[in-house]
C-alpha cells in the first residue's frame, strides 16, 4: 500500500497546513510520497526534511513585513520582496536552513506544482529525479539547489501578484490555476490512498479570476493565451475537482483536512491571527490523528 500527501497553497492560510504537519512528524506519520502547490510546495519540501516548525517560520519571518501602503504598486512590491525573501534567501538562514541534502537524499518522493504559461497546462517538478541524473546532468549542488527553490517560486507565482517565472525555455506560473489540489496526479504516481490538506474555506468559494478580466487579459492574453484562458476556466474546474475530491473521500480512498475555522488572511501580517491558524492547524491533527493512524495502517 502507497500512501500519499496532497497540499494546496493558499499564502499565509498554510499556517493551518503547517501545524496539521508539524503534529504529524511529532508522530513519526510517515508518506510515501508527497505533493505540494503554491505554499504547499514549502510544506512539502519541509515535510520530506522533518524540520518541524520550519513552516511556520517560513511562513510568517518576523524579519520582513509586507509593506500595506494604499498605494498599489508599493503593496506588490512588498509581496515581491517578502517571496523572495521567504525562498530564496531564508533557505539559507543561519539558524533555521533548510536541509538541501536531506531533501535530495530522500525516500519520499516529492513533486511540485506549477502552470506552465506557455501550453496552460499543469506541470510536476520532481528535483529528486534530476538529482538522481546529477552527474549526466552536470548540475553542481548550487545549481542543483537553486532550482529547486526557482519550482518553488515558480509554483508561488500568483498571476497578477507576480509576474510568471522563466525556467530554461518555457515559462511558469502558480499551480493552483490549473491543479490546485493534485490528488489525480498522487493516484497517477501510484498511490493507494491520500491524506488531503486543503486550506479553502467551505464559506468562502475559490478565486475566479474571470472577475479580473480587465487586468488580466492586457497582462496574459496575447503573450501567454493558454495561461489566459487557464485561468478564466480555473473557478469552474476548482468545483469540479472539489466534488471530484468529496466522491473519493465518501469511497475511502482520501482523508480531507478542511478547515471549518476561518483562518489568516492571505498576506496576514497580525501575528495573533498567524498563530491562531497554525494552532487550529495544530488542534485538528490531533483530534483527529487516531482517524489517521488508522487510515495509514500504523
Amino acid at each position: 500500500m502507497k500512501y500519499g500527501l496532497v497540499l494546496e497553497g493558499g499564502s499565509r492560510k498554510g499556517l493551518y497546513t503547517a501545524g496539521i504537519l508539524d503534529v504529524f512528524m511529532e508522530n513519526e506519520l510517515r508518506f510515501d510520497y508527497v505533493i505540494g502547490v503554491s505554499a504547499g510546495a514549502h510544506a512539502a519540501l519541509n515535510y520530506v526534511t522533518g524540520q518541524k516548525g520550519r513552516l511556520k517560520q517560513v511562513l510568517s519571518p518576523e524579519s520582513i513585513r509586507m509593506k500595506t501602503h494604499k498605494n498599489g504598486a508599493l503593496w506588490r512590491d512588498g509581496i515581491l520582496k517578502e517571496m523572495h525573501f521567504m525562498i530564496y534567501k531564508y533557505s539559507f538562514d543561519r539558524k533555521n536552513p533548510f536541509k538541501f541534502n536531506e531533501f535530495f537524499n530522500s525516500d519520499i518522493k516529492c513533486e511540485i506544482a506549477a502552470t506552465c504559461a506557455d501550453t496552460g497546462r499543469p506541470i510536476y517538478f520532481c528535483d529528486q529525479e534530476e538529482h538522481a541524473h546529477e552527474k549526466e546532468m552536470m548540475l553542481t549542488k548550487i545549481r542543483r539547489n537553486r532550482l529547486l527553490l526557482d519550482h518553488v517560486c515558480a509554483s508561488c507565482s500568483l498571476p497578477i501578484l507576480f509576474p510568471p517565472l522563466k525556467i530554461g525555455r518555457l515559462t511558469y506560473a502558480d499551480g493552483c490555476v490549473t491543479d490546485s489540489v493534485p490528488f489525480d496526479r498522487a493516484f497517477d504516481q501510484g498511490c493507494d490512498k491520500l491524506v488531503v490538506i486543503t486550506t479553502q474555506e467551505p464559506w468562502d468559494g475559490p478565486t475566479d479570476f474571470k472577475k479580473w478580466d480587465l487586468l488580466l487579459s492586457p497582462m496574459y492574453k496575447r503573450k501567454w493565451p493558454n495561461l489566459y484562458n487557464a485561468l478564466m476556466s480555473r473557478y469552474e474546474n476548482y468545483c469540479k475537482q472539489d466534488e471530484r475530491l468529496k466522491q473519493l473521500e465518501e469511497e475511502g480512498k482520501v482523508l480531507v483536512f478542511r478547515p471549518r475555522e476561518v483562518l489568516c488572511a492571505l498576506f496576514e501580517n497580525s501575528a495573533e491571527k498567524i498563530n491562531e491558524s497554525y494552532d487550529y492547524g495544530r488542534r485538528s491533527a490531533n483530534n483527529r490523528l487516531e482517524e489517521v493512524k488508522k487510515f495509514l495502517g500504523v
